[in-house]
């Protein structure tokens, strides 16, 4: 039996390696606006991790003994309380924006492989409300996990504080477990909303839950190939993270060469000390660098995640041909044209 799963890999290369050769400027840079809200199907999970380290001794302003013998400025964190948390809480509030963005690029981005063609803006707000509907299921799944989790741990783990040994082990093994369960049953929700229900609600024009009831029936129905399925799509999230890590590391520590020449530079200008001007300017310099990593994040997760989404749809399209959103594109594959 040729399970959809095996059998449309071929069928997804094929269809991203047409759909983005020979390069489109114009396409790949829309796509790279679509992917970087995305996170998690391309395997990049991080950027390369880099540590900025400022040397021991006064910093500007403060007092010889605030500043202990590590260099870390303890004062200068008390002093400026109210700004870290600031700080901290515009980042939470970008994260949260970065996120409902995320959710409506979803939706995009099956609509850009649907049509062959992309309109950011234009599919944007043709989608804001199925992203928003999508949203809602990250909190919710979001609640669902973090909920059993912390009351496990309350009613395991912080009564057995004061005893320690066995009963402590046994609170965090038990807790573990629950975080593991409905961990795995959150993700599991997460996978089959993001890849087959959000193409359901564009192939029916249906809402979210509307869309949840009809694919669960093929669901219910076709329980081995969606296991196959899922079997696959662990082998490519490895395959492909350790294709787009090294990309992304080799990236990392090729720009980490010249942005760490600019920060040395902008550093010893100001007269090697780490005066407010001369902070901002290196927090300046180490913003630049991030942005610029993302941005070769957005391009290498292109095809990597333009093929996962086209494979998706190849699979809910063969299983089920009343929701295939890329029949045309099966169609040319299978005689042949393209």
């Amino acid at each position: 039996m040729a399970y959809a799963a095996l059998s449309c890999l071929g069928d997804a290369l094929d269809a991203t390696r047409e759909f983005l050769l020979p390069i489109d400027r114009g396409l790949w840079l829309r796509l790279a606006v679509v992917v970087f809200f995305l996170s998690g199907g391309s395997g990049v999970g991080s950027l390369p991790n880099v540590s900025w380290q400022f040397p021991a001794g006064n910093i500007e302003g403060l007092p010889s003994d605030a500043v202990p013998a590590d260099g870390l400025p303890v004062a200068l964190f008390e002093e400026y309380l109210t700004l870290v948390v600031g700080v901290a809480a515009l980042f939470a509030l970008l994260g949260l924006v970065f996120t409902v963005v995320g959710a409506v690029m979803e939706f995009v981005l099956v609509d850009a492989l649907r049509t062959e063609s992309v309109s950011v803006r234009a599919m944007f707000r043709e989608h804001v409300r199925r992203g928003l509907a999508l949203f809602g299921v990250y909190l919710l799944l979001f609640l669902v996990t973090a909920g059993p989790i912390v009351g496990s741990a309350v009613l395991f783990v912080v009564p057995s504080l004061d005893d320690g040994g066995i009963t402590l082990a046994i609170g965090m093994l038990l807790t573990g477990f629950v975080a593991l369960v409905v961990g795995v049953l959150a993700a599991l929700a997460y996978v089959f909303t993001v890849a087959f229900v959000v193409p359901t609600m564009i192939a029916e024009d249906r809402g979210l839950r509307s869309a949840w009831r009809r694919f669960w029936g093929v669901l219910r129905d076709n329980i081995v190939e969606f296991l196959v399925y899922l079997a696959i799509r662990i082998g490519l999230l490895i395959a492909l993270g350790i294709v787009a890590g090294a990309a992304v590391g080799i990236a990392g520590a090729v720009l980490l060469l010249p942005f760490g020449i600019l920060a040395g530079v902008v550093f010893f200008a100001s007269g090697a000390s780490l005066a407010v001007g001369s902070a901002i300017l290196l927090g300046g310099v180490a913003v630049l660098y991030v942005l610029t990593l993302l941005a070769v994040v957005a391009l290498v997760q292109v095809p990597l995640k333009t093929f996962t989404r086209y494979y998706e749809l190849f699979v809910l399209g063969t299983i089920e041909p009343d929701l295939d959103l890329v029949r045309e594109r099966r169609e040319d594959l299978q005689s042949g044209s393209i």
